[in-house]
């Protein structure tokens, strides 16, 4: 059963909140500050061990601001109680062989041929050889340097995409001085950040061909800028613009400063004729006269500068638009030697007018009415004989002699009297059959 320690260091790596729970418990942090066992004894506690110092060292990386670290440095950081932890070293080199870190001198040497072949060199073939010699060290003497720095990858990848978003905010300015990055970082992430943790970062993104950069021509400072090609470079025209760049801001700033002095001496010459030294407040006036002097031909220069400044960067923009120009005449060129000429678009015209005909006629056929085996016969004269045939058989009455006939027939069954008697009597004897003849010649006849 463990033991909670109420009074604990106040010295701890990290926030009390960020702090693992069992940091506090004597017997398991004395297991894990204890040296490694082997791992085949039980490979279970092995991992478990492993995984707790590499998390709290990523997150005590991550929240310290800092990408590199030294075995001395983890001692000092999880120092407990005036006990370091013992098995720190195991740890490092698992880091080590599994690419989580690599010697810091590794990380800065220039890329042998390639980045490609940087990256094997630095993460396959040195940690073999490194993993190598710590074998036979352990077998000799069985000690390490703890002074050796090493590089967190995961934690430079993440400040990296921090890094390149600020230079992305930048993104107006040709180049970025890296005094100007360090002033951003430190307002963005952290006051404290080390200037050594931002150039291994900028050295990372420049492994990754995200960022360019070297010194200026008086190696005074460093000039950043965003890749915007894995070959890409700076010029000397970018560095020239800079330089421009830089110099009107310096004008812009000389000028605003020379006219604040200008209204605090035309304050002072007031308050001089105010008391009544009107020679004194005449001094002033004189030398306002020699800084409106200075101030207009500072100005002027400014003006020159910025119309160079816009002349390149309108040269620039030409260059780019002609640049265009060439490649999508380049690409019309291919297109009309390969099946754009004349006769292989005449060709192709009347082929087409051709097929176009070739279906119109299709058409035409297509919507023709069928013909059936007794075309022979004149079907109209055929429906002009039936009309004719009709016509003989019920023939036609004027509307006025039907509808005085109807008003007869009216007329007489209106006066017609029967006894039902005799209606019945008379229809009785009349057979069934001539009864219904009868009847239907009168419905005839109406």
């Amino acid at each position: 059963m463990t033991t909670k320690i109420e009074d604990v260091d106040n010295n701890l790596p990290l926030p009390s909140e960020k702090m693992p729970k069992c940091w506090n418990e004597e017997e398991r942090i004395s297991a894990l500050f204890s040296p490694f066992r082997t791992k085949s004894a039980n490979p279970q506690d092995w991992v478990s061990k492993y995984n707790f110092w590499q998390n709290l060292i990523y997150e005590w990386l991550k929240y310290t601001k800092r990408n590199s670290f030294s075995i001395a440095d983890l001692n000092g950081a999880f120092r407990r109680k005036g006990c370091t932890p013992l098995c720190l070293v195991t740890v490092v080199e698992e880091l080590h062989r599994n690419n989580e870190i690599i010697p810091e001198t590794e990380f800065l040497k220039e890329p042998c041929e390639s980045w490609t072949a940087w990256s094997i060199d630095t993460f396959v073939k040195k940690p073999l050889v490194w993993s190598f010699s710590k074998v036979r060290s352990y077998v000799v003497n069985n000690e390490i340097n703890k002074e050796t720095r090493y590089i967190h990858l995961q934690i430079i990848k993440e400040f990296g995409d921090v890094i390149l978003s600020i230079l992305e905010r930048k993104k107006e300015s040709i180049l970025i001085p890296f005094s100007e990055l360090v002033k951003s970082c430190k307002s963005c992430i952290d006051k404290n950040i080390l200037d050594n943790t931002i150039m291994l970062i900028l050295i990372w993104l420049m492994r990754e061909k995200k960022v360019v950069f070297r010194s200026d021509e008086n190696q005074s400072e460093l000039l950043i800028k965003i890749a915007a090609h894995s070959s890409d470079s700076i010029t000397e025209i970018e560095e020239g613009l800079y330089k421009l760049i830089k110099q009107e801001n310096i004008l812009i700033k000389e000028i605003e400063l020379m006219e604040e002095e200008k209204v605090n001496i035309i304050s002072e010459a007031k308050s001089y004729v105010t008391k009544g030294l009107r020679q004194v407040a005449k001094t002033y006036l004189r030398k306002k006269k020699e800084l409106e002097s200075t101030i207009e031909k500072r100005a002027q220069t400014l003006n020159n500068i910025q119309s160079l400044i816009t002349s390149i960067q309108d040269t620039h923009t030409n260059t780019t638009v002609i640049s265009t120009y060439k490649i999508g005449s380049d690409v019309l060129k291919k297109l009309n030697s390969s099946c754009l000429s004349e006769s292989n678009v005449k060709d192709i015209v009347d082929d087409l007018s051709e097929a176009l005909e070739e279906q119109k006629e299709v058409q035409c056929i297509l919507s023709e009415s069928l013909k059936n085996d007794d075309s022979n016969v004149d079907l109209e004269k055929e429906l002009a004989e039936l009309m004719e045939l009709d016509e003989n058989i019920l023939p036609s009455v004027p509307n006025t002699k039907l509808n005085s006939t109807i008003d007869e027939l009216q007329k007489n069954l209106k006066n017609l009297h029967v006894e039902d008697a005799t209606v019945s009597h008379v229809s009785s004897k009349l057979p069934k059959k001539a009864n219904n003849e009868k009847i239907s010649k009168q419905y005839e006849c109406v």
